[in-house]
This record gives structure tokens, sequence and C-alpha cells, in this order.
């Protein structure tokens, strides 16, 4: 867990798993990720130059500030982009990835303000092996909402108007975070757009994690979900979710599990189960992965499942070859895709279809 762990932490950046106390520094850091892909659905084939398949293409700046007596000041601000054509991954958010300042104690824990990933939303992306990427993950397309009935919602990215508290590890290995989020756009139901609360567990060999969210959508034309029914009454509506995770180093590979609950509370609504399980390898200077998930729902029919393989061969610590391999089975209800790009909405989805993806690449950390 510790060798894969290494490896992962150079795709997210300096103090992705908090500020480093009694040290000042300030660090432009990024990513550049961009494959070949062929990818196979129910409405034909393509063939396209693919950014942000392994990880996420983008450029941030982190620094952090150590002020005395076990206080540091830090803030980070990071950017999304698409290296196939240059343009910003977002058209409503220049620092889409992340745009908050904070302040963090070792006696007494870390709050920050602004644009940023919920304790949830860390502890979902951090349980799939693959990340959560927009393109290549199993898991990012099962846990859809848009099916379960009006007003559902849920909210995985980072969230505008945001404060976040987290705690001092607890026992050494308890961590407690405390998330809310305002709505931009107030005018239609509650004020809030996201309040989460999340418990994890963390040693050497084991990882155990649990949240529980409460998400509005947002009408507010910068929020990153939006209201797609009538954004007069789903802002109205509460969408809860659980997350469950375990990962385990068993020695010879690490074992995740995820079970996950989304729940809309609206009358007449549906709701899905996920369950997920992956497995993770290094050997020499391949990281092997593969995660399969499965979607049930309370509609007839409606469940789906599908996996993700992937093999990164590092030729540095900062640059890696990947392939990807992916694929989506639908039931006959179940109208979900895979790597889907809203710029050319390939591949559509259909009922009872099938998805099958695969990328070869090349990513590079700076």
């Amino acid at each position: 867990m510790v060798d894969i762990q290494r490896l992962v932490l150079q795709g997210v950046g300096p103090g992705a798993l908090g500020v480093m106390p009694g040290r000042s520094m300030l660090s432009l850091y990024g990513t550049v990720d961009v494959g070949l892909d062929y990818t196979h659905g129910p409405s034909g084939n393509m063939k396209r130059v693919e950014s942000n398949n392994a990880w996420t293409s983008k450029f941030g700046i982190y620094g952090q500030e150590s002020l005395g007596r076990g206080l540091t000041a830090f803030f980070r601000l990071e950017s999304g982009f698409n290296p196939d054509s240059g343009t910003q991954q977002s058209k409503t958010s220049f620092f889409n990835r992340g745009s908050f300042v904070g302040l963090s104690s070792t006696d007494w824990g870390t709050v920050s303000l602004g644009k940023q990933l919920s304790g949830a939303s860390s502890l979902a992306i951090g349980a799939d092996p693959f990340l959560a990427t927009g393109h290549q993950s199993i898991y990012s397309y099962l846990a859809a909402f848009s099916d379960l009935g009006y007003g559902s919602s849920l909210d995985i990215n980072r969230i505008n108007n945001s404060i976040s508290y987290t705690t001092p590890l607890l026992w050494e290995h308890v961590g407690i975070n405390a998330f809310y989020a305002l709505k931009g756009n107030q005018d239609v139901g509650p004020r809030t757009h996201n309040q989460s609360l999340s418990i994890y567990y963390a040693s050497q060999e084991n990882f155990m994690s649990a949240s529980y969210s409460q998400n509005w959508c947002d009408p507010s034309p910068a929020a990153t979900s939006q209201c797609s029914h009538d954004a007069t009454r789903e802002p109205s509506i509460r969408t809860d979710n659980v997350l469950l995770n375990v990962s385990h180093d068993f020695g010879f590979l690490t074992g995740t599990a995820v079970l996950s609950w989304i729940n809309p509370r609206n009358t007449g609504g549906a709701n899905a189960m996920l369950y997920f399980a992956g497995v993770q390898k290094k050997i020499g200077a391949h990281l092997l992965r593969v995660t399969a998930g499965f979607r049930d729902t309370t509609q007839k029919a409606n469940h789906a499942w599908g996996m993700t393989f992937g093999d990164d061969y590092f030729l540095s610590k900062r640059t890696s070859l990947y392939a990807r391999f992916g694929f989506i089975r639908n039931s006959s209800a179940s109208a979900l895709t895979y790597n889907y790009e809203p710029e050319n909405g390939f591949p559509l989805p259909k009922p009872g279809g099938s998805v099958h993806s695969l990328t070869v690449g090349i990513a590079h950390h700076f």
C-alpha cells in the first residue's frame, strides 16, 4: 500500500494529504495526460485522441507558511485543461479543481474555505483504485443519479462556497471531517448546497471510512451540478448518500471494497445501491489495477455492471505509459454509458446497450 501511495501521490500534487508542519514553501505542479482511444457503443464506434484518461490534466499552485507553535497557513489554486485541444476543462470556472485557503494546527485540526472537495467526496474518490477519473473509471459511470427521478443530485466534484474542518488524528489513527457549502443561488429551497460528516481510520495496512452527505442541486450558473429539470422546484429536493469503504494491504496485493447508497428524497423517486471491489499490485515498474462494479436500483430491470482494467508502466516516478480497458453492460431498463465526452456526445446511452473502450497513452507529472 505504501509503495502504491508513493506512485499515486506524484499525480495529486503537494499537500494532498495535508500540510507539512514547520515548512514554508511555494510549488507549481501539474499533470499532462493524452492517449489514443477506441470506443464501441450502441450507436457505433469512434477513434480519437483523448485527454485525461489515467489522470486529469491540470496545473496548480500550492503554498504554505509556517507560523510557529504548530500553526500553518496554506492555499491551493488548481485548473484542469484538455491537452488534445488546449482548452480549459471548465467553461464557468478557471480554477475549477480547487480554489481555497486555510489554517492548520497540529493541536486543533484544519479549516479551509473556498472551492474544494468535501470530506465525503475525497473518500469517494480515494475509494476507487482509478481515483474516479472522468473517462476511464467504472466507478464514475455507475455512480449515476439522473435516472432516479425528479430532484436527484449528487456532487462529488469540487464544491463552491464551502467550509471544511478536519480534526487532528485522534488516538493516532482516527480523523473526522465536517463539511458545509452554501448555494450560489439561494432563491429556491434551502440555502444549503451540500453538508456531510465523515470519519476514517488509517494505519499502514488498513484504511476504513464512512460518510453521510446531504445534497441539494444549486441553480447558480457557476455551480458544478445544475438543476436539470425545473430550477424553480428541484433545488428544494434533497438527495442522501451513504458511503462505506474498506481497504487492506494483504502483502502480495491491496484490496478495496466499497458500498454506496444514493437516496433522492422526492416522493415516487428511486434509489440506487452501488457495490465495488478492486485490487492493486505493483510488479517492478508496473502498477496493475482492476475494479469491478454493480449498480442496482429500486426500478424494475434497471441495473448495470462493468469493469476497468489498467496497467501503468513507470519510466520514472513522474512519467508513465498506461493502458486502460473498460466496459459497461446495461439491463433492459438501464441506459448508462462509459467514457462519455460531452463535447462530441459519444458514446450515446441506450437502454440495454453495452459500451467497450480501450485507451493507451502517456502521462507526465511535474
